[in-house]
């Protein structure tokens, strides 16, 4: 307890000196804000914009191939485990096809 009690007096002083300074130089890091601000928001801004003209389309063409993809991948998951039931069916289909009774040729050609 006493150790967070000289911990609290001992940072008090720097908390004060920080906020005095701060408050000194608020000023002057307004007219910089507005200033500097204004100029380079607006040129930033305008380059994002051109940069999201181009780029967006883009993006939206892999989006849609990724949204494509994965619904593609979904199905199949879904269908994944009628696999052996499949197999198990195209199996007695074989066994069917390979014991049924054959037509006979007629000799009448």
């Amino acid at each position: 307890m006493l150790t967070l009690l000289f911990g609290a007096l001992f940072a008090l002083p720097f908390l004060a000196i920080g906020a005095i300074l701060w408050l000194v130089t608020l000023p002057i890091r307004l007219l910089f804000g507005i200033v500097f601000g204004g100029i380079f928001r607006l040129i930033f801004g305008l380059g994002g914009a051109l940069l999201g003209l181009i780029i967006a389309p883009i993006v939206m063409v892999v989006v849609g191939v990724a949204l494509i993809g994965a619904f593609v991948v979904a199905l199949l998951a879904l269908i994944a485990p009628l696999i052996p039931v499949i197999l198990l069916a195209l199996l007695a289909w074989a066994i069917y096809r390979a014991s049924g009774a054959r037509p006979q040729a007629s000799g009448l050609s």
